[in-house]
């Protein structure tokens, strides 16, 4: 395929074509005379601005369609039409330099929380490039509180969300389950520099945007993260600092043991407080026996996944029975060793 490089003066800017990656196909022409005449960058230019601007008004219909969509509260309904919306904002992150155009106006714009919430997490989700962190990060910093308490919930969610999309394009690795276990090996990030975002973001108003800052910061395995993971040792908020505590033994860094002893002590005297906070309870139980685990080398038996994810009644309350165990054995442990942590 023949390529035509010219290169051409714009007001204010020297701009150097290719119309190959324009989607020009460059075509010998001829004058009056049939004597062989190029094409002029100036026809090339409009076109590359006639496609560009088809391309953003398609992406400007197909949010249309989304900000248009229902919210039905009530399944099946509500499952449906959530599918539907998810599969619109799918076609529009198929263009993603026209979805960043125009998800930036309706997210500080029209949409409101609810659609904000699925608008980031489509971009954090199947974007990830410069201008979407930078995106995602402007998200963060906007923080609303609105009177309503719904409201409230899914902009606390839209943050959330932002901070997801990040940890994606930062991480280094990748761990999973309460245990964080490494799947494959550390590879570069998608995008790089991108810690002082999560950094800002660990210091949230709210705690689930805490919690999820921290799982991104470890994720990333920079020494800035490890800074940062410290600093959340001091944080009001008893959930915060268990992950931090947990997170730092993942670089070998002891720092959040007399937090992780508190926690263990807290987790001895009484279980969860309702069925509905178990998944919370067990999560963080199996995260302080793999931390203990890592920081000591030591072991006392199989630590269960949570047992809410089990397929039988029998199963489940065997897996519970087995955290009551490792509940007793590291208490009694740590009972027998010298206290030189600095806990109180």
């Amino acid at each position: 395929m023949n390529r035509v490089f010219s290169w051409a003066w714009v007001p204010t800017l020297t701009v150097f074509v290719l119309t190959e990656a324009a989607g020009v196909q460059a075509q010998p022409t001829k004058d009056n005379d049939g004597a062989p005449k190029s094409v002029t960058t100036a026809s090339v230019v409009g076109a590359v601005a006639d496609e560009g601007n088809k391309s953003l008004a398609e992406a400007e219909k197909i949010l249309e369609r989304y900000l248009e969509s229902p919210h039905p509260s009530a399944p099946p309904e509500s499952d449906r039409a959530r599918q539907a919306r998810l599969a619109i904002l799918a076609e529009l992150t198929a263009m993603p330099e026209e979805a960043l155009s125009v998800a930036e106006k309706a997210l500080f714009g029209q949409a409101d929380p609810k659609q904000r919430h699925e608008i980031v997490g489509a971009l954090g989700g199947h974007i990830h490039t410069r201008d979407c962190a930078d995106l995602l990060y402007r998200v963060i910093q906007d923080v609303r509180e609105p009177e309503d308490r719904e409201a409230a919930h899914y902009e606390e969610l839209v943050r959330c969300s932002a901070v997801h999309g990040l940890r994606k394009m930062a991480s280094r690795t990748h761990r999973s389950g309460g245990k964080r276990i490494q799947r494959t090996p550390d590879s570069e990030p998608k995008v790089q520099g991108l810690v002082p975002y999560l950094v800002f973001a660990a210091n949230d108003k709210a705690e689930r945007v805490r919690v999820s800052a921290l799982y991104a910061l470890a994720d990333t395995r920079d020494p800035a993260a490890v800074a940062e993971l410290r600093n959340r040792l001091k944080d009001e908020s008893e959930k915060v600092r268990l992950y931090a505590a947990c997170f730092l033994t993942e670089y070998q860094d002891a720092s959040g043991l007399p937090e992780m002893r508190n926690a263990l002590r807290r987790f001895k005297g009484r279980g969860p407080d309702s069925p509905e906070e178990e998944f919370s309870y067990y999560a963080k139980l199996e995260s302080l026996f793999a931390s203990f685990e890592r920081i000591t080398g030591r072991s006392f038996g199989e630590i269960p996944d949570d047992p809410g994810l089990c397929s039988s009644l029998e199963m489940m309350a065997e897996q519970k029975r087995q955290f009551v165990y490792l509940l007793d054995a590291w208490s009694q442990w740590w009972d027998w060793q010298p206290d030189s942590s600095g806990n109180e």
